[in-house]
């Protein structure tokens, strides 16, 4: 895969990855990346755990309309270097379709090497090609290093407040 290089945009620069939409093969690598990422943000899930959530999202690919997009980062050695999830979102802008970039997560040996910045470019070429007004999402507001990313890619940060019920919460909430 080729990106531009973003000191010299004229120059493109071969990268040492590829980039793929999610297929069932990619499972148990899938598998041991997610885990990581669990393991990464201090949320650790069992081997299984992990299985069962890549197959899901492997058998989640072979649908469109509502269905999550995957798309993930192919290491030359064959392992993946990182993933990122896409979820549809309706209604957006002018009651259309959008994307909400769930989570990108990029290994933690294949850091500082554009696969973040190569996952992003294959999600907005993807987002277009099937008609998505946009791409959203989050970043946590310590994370200095992504969001310099974020807005050197042209993202733009609005003015809004992430929310969240957890399970505990949500069960607090209907009196359970």
């Amino acid at each position: 895969m080729k990106l531009c290089d973003a000191a010299k945009p004229s120059r493109l620069v071969e990268l040492p990855f590829s980039i793929h939409r999610l297929a069932p093969q990619d499972a148990p690598a899938l598998a041991a990346l997610w885990a990581e990422m669990q393991r990464h943000y201090g949320k650790p899930v069992t081997q299984d755990t992990a299985a069962a959530a890549a197959t899901q999202a492997c058998e989640a690919q072979r649908q469109e309309g509502f269905a999550p997009r995957i798309l993930v980062a192919h290491a030359a050695d064959g392992s993946l270097a990182g993933s990122i999830v896409l979820n549809v979102s309706f209604p957006a802008n002018e009651l259309s379709r959008s994307l909400y970039i769930r989570d990108l997560y990029v290994a933690a040996a294949m850091r500082r090497l554009g696969v973040a910045r190569a996952l992003l470019h294959a999600a907005a070429a993807l987002a277009l090609a099937q008609g998505f007004s946009a791409l959203d999402w989050t970043a946590e507001a310590s994370n200095s290093d992504a969001r310099r990313l974020y807005s050197g890619e042209g993202a733009k940060l609005l003015p809004r407040v992430y929310y969240r019920l957890d399970t505990t919460s949500m069960q607090q909430l209907l009196g359970h």
